[in-house]
């Protein structure tokens, strides 16, 4: 159900496993508790949660354009936080986990004291 959420999944142990079906398990316990509607529950976790957070590959990608004097990056970044909780289909690439080349890329994960 969430293995697209993780970068390895052939490297999940089984203790990993363990604590994620735990989890559920207290989640679905919980959500027999609950008196609003999957519907109601949803709208109210996604008004507090937001769908776009700016990520350091997405801020290092913009330096990297901006750099070059091509600002759009920076606007386009700007004007997707302005609204972070909202549907955003245009901007649905922003709605990723981190691509593969920004996992050893200095900026993107990799970040100094002074960062």
């Amino acid at each position: 159900m969430i293995q697209d959420a993780f970068y390895d999944i052939e490297n999940i142990n089984e203790s990993i496993k363990s604590k994620w079906q735990n989890w559920f398990e207290k989640y679905a316990n919980r959500l027999q508790k609950e008196s609003l509607s999957a519907i109601e529950r949803k709208q109210k976790m996604n008004d507090v949660n937001p769908k776009y957070v700016l990520r350091n590959y997405m801020a290092q990608l913009a330096i990297d354009t901006a750099n070059l004097e091509d600002y759009a990056l920076i606007d386009e970044l700007f004007q997707l936080l302005k609204k972070p909780y909202d549907e955003q289909p245009k901007h649905q690439k922003w709605f990723a986990k981190r691509p593969d080349w920004a996992r050893d890329k200095v900026g993107c994960s990799m970040l100094s004291c002074s960062s």
